[in-house]
């Protein structure tokens, strides 16, 4: 039996061709910075990677309540340009969550997404954190980007 080297070559540069074009690369999604409301409430959104077709966002979220008394956290949203996705927890009664003065909380926090990561994450995102003081109702913000996939990142 005679193999043809030409007709092996082709065949795996044809075959990994192919292999490629069904990977979907990935994207790194993360935190601008962590932001606050005030010195009184902070956002920390941990760096994810996903695929970019992917359309749904689940970060880690936790929220720090540095008022001298307790907040409780009502509702989570992402805002990117006209669109507004609302937070889809994972577990039924995750909200409201009461945070006690000086607390972090992790947050259950599920986005399903109307369109893939690649588009929503291309210009930075607004993640709001909506959440009552004794007194009133207040947002504190995050700014999400995504951008080149970075494994090096956390």
């Amino acid at each position: 039996m005679r193999y043809d080297v030409k007709q092996i070559i082709r065949t795996f540069y044809g075959a990994a061709f192919i292999l490629l074009i069904g990977c979907d690369p990935g994207i790194t999604i993360r935190q601008v910075k962590p932001t606050s409301a005030g010195p009184q409430v902070t956002i920390n959104v941990k760096t994810s990677h996903q695929l970019i077709g992917d359309t749904w966002y689940a970060p880690e979220v936790k929220v720090t309540n540095s008022f001298g008394a307790p907040i409780t956290v009502t509702k989570i949203e992402l805002a990117e340009g006209k669109a507004t996705f609302e937070n889809k927890p994972r577990r039924a009664g995750s909200y409201p969550v009461p945070i006690s003065p000086g607390d972090t909380q992790l947050l259950d926090v599920r986005f399903d997404l109307d369109e893939s990561v690649r588009k929503i994450f291309h210009t930075p995102t607004e993640l709001r954190v909506h959440y009552r003081t004794a007194d009133k109702d207040e947002i504190a913000h995050a700014t999400i980007v995504g951008g080149r996939l970075d494994t090096s990142s956390p």
